[in-house]
C-alpha cells in the first residue's frame, strides 16, 4: 500500500537502512535526498555518529540538533533507495547550510 506521507528533500528520518551487502538492515537516521515522486521510493543517505575516517564527500552535519539528531553526526556515503513505508519517524530537517553540503556531496558521489 503506498504511503500517504510526503517528505521534503533534507528531511531526517529514522528507518531500517540496508547494509551495502544487502545482508540485513540497521535502524538508523538517514537524510532524504529525493522525495518519493513519482514512485513510493525515497533516495536516502545514511547518517552516522562515527566520523573518524570520513571519505570524500562525507561531512559533519553542522546543525545536528536542529536536524533532530541526538549526537554530533555525519552524512555518510551510503546511498539507498527505500520504500517510504519503511520510515519509522520523522526526526527533523537539515538546515540550508547542511543541505548545500549534501547537494555537493551527491554531485561528487555520482560524478555530476
Amino acid at each position: 500500500m503506498p504511503t500517504t506521507i510526503t517528505y521534503n528533500r533534507g528531511a531526517v528520518v529514522l528507518l531500517p537502512f540496508p547494509f551495502s551487502d544487502q545482508s540485513s538492515a540497521k535502524i538508523r537516521p538517514a537524510v532524504i535526498v529525493s522525495p518519493h515522486y513519482p514512485s513510493d521510493d525515497l533516495l536516502v543517505v545514511a547518517v552516522t555518529s562515527v566520523g573518524d575516517a570520513l571519505r570524500p564527500g562525507e561531512f559533519p552535519i553542522q546543525f545536528w540538533r536542529e536536524a533532530g539528531l541526538i549526537h554530533p553526526s555525519f552524512a555518510k556515503r551510503a546511498v539507498a533507495s527505500v520504500s517510504g513505508e519503511l520510515v519509522r519517524k520523522l526526526l527533523g530537517q537539515l538546515q540550508e547550510t547542511d543541505l548545500t553540503k549534501l547537494d555537493a556531496a551527491v554531485r561528487l558521489w555520482f560524478g555530476l
